[in-house]
């Protein structure tokens, strides 16, 4: 039996998404690990948590946009999600809403890093441009109001980004049940 090449394409192209899913799943679990427990303070003792927090922030960051140009590339067919879900569109809905999360995360963390005159870096390399050149020590650290309205935008996209993935759990054990 031979296979075309669009069928081989098919195969690579879904064997390299669900290889960034997993990838991703395990990089939003860090993020969220250091966000809450790193003590992420770009000026003081928690820098090496930032370092960290900005430099996986960029990792997912690139590996969204990779798997969003695969999807581009290869669009799979929905998989085993209960027909009466399908039709209402909650899937493709919580799909958008979760890659367009994973790409306004890292940036709103770029633009608060940059905010707070802090360079987002890839392992300690700065690899970003600053957003907006006032420097920190301008102001009191953390306080000014500017910060204080990135950092409540920068949370609040991370509590939708876990609200989304728990609706996402939850769709698909029930497609498990179902199926």
């Amino acid at each position: 039996m031979r296979i075309d090449s669009g069928s081989v394409l098919a195969i690579r192209c879904y064997k390299v998404s669900r290889t960034i899913h997993w990838l991703s799943v395990a990089l939003v679990i860090t993020l969220l690990i250091t966000a809450l427990f790193g003590g992420i303070d770009p000026h003081g003792t928690g820098n090496d948590a930032f370092v960290w927090h900005s430099s996986l922030g960029i990792a997912l960051y690139v590996l969204t946009i990779s798997r969003v140009f695969l999807w581009l590339i290869y669009r799979p067919e929905a998989g085993s999600i209960d027909s009466s879900m399908t039709d209402r569109g909650i899937p493709r809905t919580l799909r958008t809403a979760f890659y367009g999360l994973l790409i306004a995360l890292p940036i709103s963390g770029w633009i608060l890093a940059s905010e707070e005159g802090m360079h987002s870096s890839l392992f300690g390399i700065p690899s970003l441009p600053q957003w907006y050149n006032e420097r920190a020590a301008q102001h009191t650290a953390g306080e000014a109001p500017a910060i204080v309205v990135l950092n409540r935008i920068h949370g609040g996209l991370a509590a939708t980004l876990f609200a989304v993935v728990a609706g996402h759990l939850l769709l698909a054990m029930r497609s498990r049940k179902s199926g």
